[in-house]
């Protein structure tokens, strides 16, 4: 889940955490009621400083397209996990957040108190980098086998079988299935579902590949199974996402360190 509304300023994690952290972001002064979101397979945990309380949400990744409500006047500092690392930094387990929000005080791990003055000073992202590698000294990540069935998803195109994926984790498909659900929040068919369909999004957004071109290229069965599914998360038949290429919400190449969008 992103929410991008504007201004936004977004920069990559310190080195050492790139591993569990896709990037950070602020969006100052939101002027927003609302911001659609599509289903990404990722969990952000956002600061909300309103004008006289701070809080912290967890949101978790969705299944289709929704609209997330917004406080105008607020500003949002947001950590995006790379899917199944919120685990590491959040005690919420992330089958639990799918579709919901849930307050985030005392769940997440990390010591953020002082987060309100890092925004208000212009040093939210160096800030956050600080509390997020002294959790890691203190408790540093569990690696699983899991994991790397999500990057094996992540970086292969094409159609995924579950009993392929079993046999890369090594476990049978029940346990396999139970412990994909658990870390990643969705099972591993959504999920490979999830990271074809942000693959048709960037294909849509960023060539002038027909839609017949995107849905072999992919591994749909035609065009009228791309389209079918890509509106099962959409909302939209992905020639109308075509249309407004903004809803990507395509945050994949940023600056590492000067807090700006990068294009």
């Amino acid at each position: 889940m992103r929410i991008l509304t504007s201004p936004v300023h977004i920069s990559l994690p310190a080195g050492a955490l790139q591993p569990y952290i896709s990037h950070y972001w602020l969006s100052l002064e939101n002027r927003e009621a609302s911001y659609p979101i599509t289903p990404d397979g990722a969990v952000d945990v956002i600061v909300v400083m309103g004008a006289s309380a701070v809080r912290l949400d967890a949101f978790g990744t969705t299944t289709k397209r929704s609209a997330i409500q917004l406080e105008i006047g607020s500003h949002y500092l947001g950590v995006r996990f790379k899917p199944g690392q919120s685990r590491h930094f959040l005690d919420i387990k992330t089958c639990e957040l799918t579709n919901a929000v849930y307050a985030a005080e005392g769940a997440f791990l990390p010591d953020v108190s002082a987060v309100a003055e890092s925004i208000t000073t212009g040093s939210a992202f160096r800030y956050l980098d600080a509390a997020l590698l002294r959790h890691l000294q203190r408790q540093p990540p569990r690696h699983a086998r899991i994991d790397e069935v999500i990057r094996h998803i992540e970086t292969t195109a094409g159609r995924l079988q579950v009993a392929e994926l079993a046999n890369l984790y090594c476990k049978s498909r029940r346990q396999f299935e139970r412990t994909f659900l658990e870390v990643a929040g969705l099972s591993a068919k959504q999920f490979s579902a999830v990271i074809r369909f942000r693959r048709a999004a960037t294909l849509l957004a960023h060539s002038r590949l027909s839609l017949a071109q995107i849905a072999a290229s992919l591994g749909y069965t035609d065009q009228s199974h791309f389209t079918h599914e890509f509106a099962r998360f959409f909302g939209q038949a992905p020639s109308r996402a075509r249309e407004d290429a903004a809803f990507l919400q395509d945050v994949a190449a940023v600056s590492a360190d000067n807090g700006e969008p990068f294009y």
